[in-house]
């Protein structure tokens, strides 16, 4: 899914981030694209942070998750 919930209303946004996590609990292996990383992390096993086309992060959610610093040097504000 390449930025499914782009420009929709928060109910809408809401209803996909929990079909996505349907398919996720399914086992069924998905690719998700989003602005949002908060909620991508929240919802993937790997995580992959493009950078102008290159790969600059890639690793374990779960371990991502533990140490932001790492999600916030490329994706922070």
């Amino acid at each position: 899914l390449d930025e499914a919930t782009e420009g929709l209303a928060p109910l809408i946004v809401e209803e996909i981030w929990r079909v996505i996590g349907l398919i996720r609990s399914s086992g069924l292996a998905t690719m998700v694209v989003d602005r949002n990383y908060r909620k991508v992390m929240e919802q993937a096993d790997r995580l992959v942070v493009l950078e102008k086309g290159r790969v600059v992060l890639e690793g374990d959610a779960s371990q991502l998750r533990e140490d932001p610093s790492q999600i916030h040097r490329y994706l922070g504000v």
